[in-house]
Formats: C-alpha cells, structure tokens, sequence
C-alpha cells in the first residue's frame, strides 16, 4: 500500500474548499434544474430505496478495506469504479436489484445505462464535495415529491418500482417449471409411423343347394 503524506494545505485546498463551494451551489442548482423537469412516475418507497444505498455502500466499503489491508490497487480500482457505474446495468445495482429499484430515463422510459449512470453518480467521485453530497442528495430524496436529488436532474431519470430478486427468482422457477416438461417430451424417442395392416381375406360363404 502506498504512504503519501498528505499536509494541511493540499486537505483545505482538494477536501475543504470544494465541499463549502459545493455545499453553496447545491440547492440553486437543484431548483433551477427542476424547472424543465417533469415526471409521471410516483415516488418509491423511501425505506427501500435507503436500505438499498446501504447495500451499495457496504460494497464500496469493503472495497476500501480489502484495499487497506492487502494493498492490492484492485480493490480500490472496482471500489471507484462501481460508484459511479452502480446503475449501468438495467438501470439496477446490486442494492436496487435486491430492493426492486430500477433507475429509469425520464425520456425514454428505458433503464439507464453506462452513460445516464455515470452522469447520475459521478458527484460522487468529486474530492471534498461527495462527503457533503451524500446528506444533501439523502435530503433532497426525503423531500422531493418525486424522490429526485441532484443526480437525477443532471441525467434526467428517476428512481421507480422494478422487479426484485425474489420476484426474479420465482419467475425463473416457474419458467424452469414449464420448461422441464416439455424438454422431457422432446427427448423422447419418437415413435414411427405405424404400418397398414394387411386386409384380411373374407371367408366364403357356402349355400344351400
């Protein structure tokens, strides 16, 4: 693991004064991206959608303590990485996909993708103004009608009901359900054609003289 020595002034310069900037600028931000945003979808559940944050961050976390006890840079590397790709794919991360989130474009309707997630969490990676993000952003959710902080206006999407795990896992069962009989038919061996019987010849019949 690498030391770097890290003074008074490079803290205040790269942590300090980004997060008061930041902190600033926030909410004249927020209400002035508002003004062209304009969504159908209803607001989820708040408790779902924390305890899912939970769970991504847990990951990240432990991203960052492989890293300090191994030293090995590839922790660290997946750990950044994650933070801002997390909604990538589907629209889900590991913690919406076990909640039933899914991160939609407000435009489309479509899950998002690489770019809307990395535009939607890439304030999370700023030095200094991620650590006031994350209670501004935690804020902004508990009050917007629509639960959509600063994120979702710079990528125009929102967070909206999706199917869970579980519901995942059920629909595959059921799926393997259906599926297994008719595998098994279709590996039968198949019967061939039956052959026409012969017809059989009719018996005379003897008249009395």
């Amino acid at each position: 693991m690498l030391d770097v020595p890290i003074g008074v002034g490079t803290l205040i310069g790269y942590v300090v004064v980004p997060a008061l900037l930041f902190g600033m600028a926030y909410f004249p931000i927020v209400t002035f991206l508002a003004r062209g945003l304009a969504s159908r979808y209803a607001k989820v559940d708040l408790r779902r959608r924390f305890f899912a944050a939970g769970v991504d961050a847990s990951l990240v976390m432990t991203g960052v303590v492989l890293y300090t006890a191994s030293g090995a840079l590839p922790f660290l590397i997946g750990a950044a990485i994650y933070v801002p790709m997390r909604d990538a794919i589907a629209g889900r991360s590991v913690g919406k996909f076990l909640l039933g989130l899914v991160v939609i474009q407000l435009e489309s309707g479509r899950p998002a993708g690489p770019m809307v997630s990395l535009r939607r969490n890439l304030l999370f990676l700023l030095p200094g103004a991620n650590l006031v993000a994350v209670g501004l952003e935690s804020l902004t959710i508990v009050r917007d009608p629509q639960g959509q902080r600063l994120g979702d206006r710079l990528a125009q999407t929102q967070v909206v009901d999706g199917f869970a795990a579980t519901e995942a896992a059920r629909a595959l069962a059921e799926w393997w359900r259906r599926f297994l009989p008719e595998a098994t038919r279709a590996a039968r061996p198949r019967r061939g054609p039956a052959l026409p019987m012969a017809p059989r010849p009719r018996a005379s019949r003897r008249h009395a003289a």
